[in-house]
């Protein structure tokens, strides 16, 4: 089998190990996600979406009102306005009232999963499906346009207002028309793209691949700036600060990369993969790891504090309302919620 084949199929051994277990809501089991609004944190537990309090982490409200293992739910919502979009693993994007969590509208069109969330921009709604294709839709569910690939998409888009970029795991980046979804351009990796790009205000996107391969690519036409080698395959979008960007790879490693010129500043060894994206807290980077241990670094590379959860950690972390939020995988509890130094304010479960 060749190199990039292989990746291809790890990819989908590894996530479909994640998203097996259907067993009920209350033992996060699955790979989900978190986001939040002022007041409240709302993520995906499986069959169901959960919004809480931000302070407390008490139950606000659940949807569906009665969760079943056939519709399963591991896009964190996208937050837009009064509305929270979410995609569902039955080829669903639908709307839900941020404050009470009823359905206001549903989108049914697509054959395949929605793996990451969508993207809610000037209006429209970029929503990538494993069906190789790519939906936007507006503000009331009705289909804009929609671009057809030839294999999966599963990351969250970016995107400048004037085009869309989406990664695939057909290798490329492609930058989309935002208005007519018509290709702008197309920029081969090599190897499977399955996180999102980080877009910067200078016109740079930043790429990872699953081939140990990070990528620095000119917005304006997907020219190759640069490409640096690091430990593992790259599932996540990096954080970047003052000049470096930091990831995790799959092979446990924390990278710090010159943005410029891709030269490694350093290679920090954490044992265990790190699959989701990190966050900027405050002036640390912090990240979570398979082991289930939530990683407070200094720009540096110095460890800071390492609380840690029950189960693994391989979703997005989500920093807001000055809450660190955590999504814990085959834990017994599936939300935690830090402050900005690694202290626990709460934890959510549902028993």
């Amino acid at each position: 089998m060749k190199k990039n084949g292989l990746f291809v199929v790890l990819s989908i051994l590894l996530l479909g190990i994640f998203l097996t277990s259907c067993s009920g809501a209350t033992t996060t089991t699955s790979w989900g996600g978190v986001s939040a609004s002022d007041s409240a944190a709302y993520f995906t537990n499986t069959t169901e979406i959960t919004a809480v309090n931000a302070d407390s982490g008490t139950l606000i409200w659940s949807y569906p009102e009665k969760a079943a293992a056939s519709r399963l739910f591991y896009a964190a919502p996208a937050v837009a306005g009064d509305q929270l979009i979410v995609g569902d693993y039955t080829g669903a994007v639908v709307a839900l009232g941020i404050k009470d969590g009823k359905e206001l509208w549903k989108f049914a069109d697509a054959k395949g999963h929605f793996v990451d969330s969508p993207l809610v921009v000037n209006d429209l709604i970029i929503a990538p499906n494993s069906d190789a294709n790519v939906y936007a839709l507006d503000m009331d569910g009705k289909l804009v346009w929609k671009y057809s690939g030839t294999h999966a998409f599963w990351a969250t888009p970016v995107s400048d207002g004037t085009n869309v970029y989406v990664t695939s795991l057909d290798h490329n980046v492609y930058a989309l028309d935002l208005k007519t979804g018509n290709t702008v351009w197309s920029a081969d990796l090599g190897s499977p793209v399955v996180g999102s790009p980080l877009l910067t205000e200078d016109g740079t996107l930043y790429v990872g691949t699953l081939d140990n391969s990070m990528y620095a690519l000119k917005a304006s036409d997907g020219s190759q700036i640069w490409k640096q080698t690091v430990g593992g395959g790259v599932w996540s979008q990096p954080v970047l600060t003052d000049g470096n960007l930091y990831f995790g790879d799959a092979s446990g490693k924390i990278n710090i990369l010159a943005a410029t010129d891709g030269k490694i500043v350093q290679s920090v060894d954490m044992s265990s993969a790190i699959l989701g994206n990190g966050v900027l807290v405050g002036d640390h980077l912090v990240f979570g790891d398979e082991a289930g241990d939530v990683i407070y670094l200094g720009k540096d590379g110095s460890r800071i504090a390492t609380p840690s959860v029950s189960g693994s950690i391989y979703s997005n972390l989500t920093f807001a309302n000055g809450h660190l939020y955590v999504l814990s995988t085959k834990g017994d509890k599936p939300l935690y919620a830090f402050d900005e130094n690694g202290a626990q304010v709460w934890s959510y479960s549902s028993k």
